[in-house]
């Protein structure tokens, strides 16, 4: 089945070493599945290299549809995530982390599920049952997750989604532009902010499990610094919800 549009947005940040190959297999997959497409990557403040290898890519590869947006200082994943969606102009909205960890490949269950059932988003989940992993994830990772999603439980309040952070979420375009319209954090807990938010307007989430793919380089991910930015992100959350920042009637979307 070939689907008529999408738009693809790649945040990147210390993505040299992959980003250029990796466009090129997001690029193969969507040329054969999509009769239009757009793919956005959102480079971050890289000190590495990055943006440049994406320029350079654009000049190489000028059959490829792909827009660069460049930050010229590290902002936060979710700033360049944000970015790239608001500038997203085709329906349904994919973000997906540069480091293909998460094949493209799942896009075809993704796809499936948001057009076929009553779902405004779909998410990828690590721990939803079928989920498969490549190489068990270290034990501070685990750790880290458990006690994020327990903070979540605490501070939001019910909180049903146990991974937020997996890196492949797509959207209805009307819902994204409505979501990444109000998200306030700019790092990483993002996510659950974009979450918290889909929830209290009442859109309907589908989650799937996904293949985690090894990735043998360094992470971008400091674990005990950016779980300390976690926590005060989700008081930050429950603070805007309180001052009603995220209130607004839900936009009902057509299929």
């Amino acid at each position: 089945m070939k689907y008529q549009e999408i738009s693809v947005v790649i945040p990147c940040y210390k993505e040299s070493e992959v980003i250029a190959a990796n466009i090129m297999t997001v690029h193969r997959y969507l040329l054969e599945r999509f009769e239009r497409y757009e793919i956005i990557v959102v480079t971050d403040g890289s000190p590495d290299g990055t943006p440049d290898i994406v320029e350079q890519f654009i000049k190489d590869h000028p059959e490829v549809s792909l827009t660069h947006i460049r930050f010229a200082v590290n902002r936060g994943k979710g700033a360049a995530v944000k970015a790239g969606v608001l500038a997203a102009k085709d329906n349904p909205i994919l973000f997906i982390d540069a480091d293909l960890t998460i094949p493209i490949d799942e896009l075809d269950e993704f796809m499936s599920v948001l057009n076929q059932s009553e779902s405004d988003i779909v998410i990828a989940s690590r721990l939803a049952p079928g989920a498969r992993l490549e190489e068990p994830s270290p034990w501070y990772r685990v750790l880290t997750a458990r006690g994020f999603h327990l903070l979540q439980i605490l501070i939001l309040g019910g909180f049903e989604f146990s991974d937020t952070q997996c890196g492949f979420k797509l959207f209805n375009r009307t819902v994204a532009k409505d979501l990444f319209g109000k998200i306030t954090i700019r790092r990483f807990a993002f996510d659950a902010e974009l979450l918290f938010i889909a929830r209290k307007r009442q859109y309907r989430v589908a989650i799937l499990p996904v293949l985690i793919r090894k990735d043998t380089r360094n992470t971008n991910v400091r674990v005990v610094h950016d779980s300390i930015n976690m926590l005060f992100a989700l008081i930050r959350i429950r603070w805007n919800n309180l001052a009603g920042r995220y209130d607004k009637k839900r936009i009902r979307t057509k299929k």
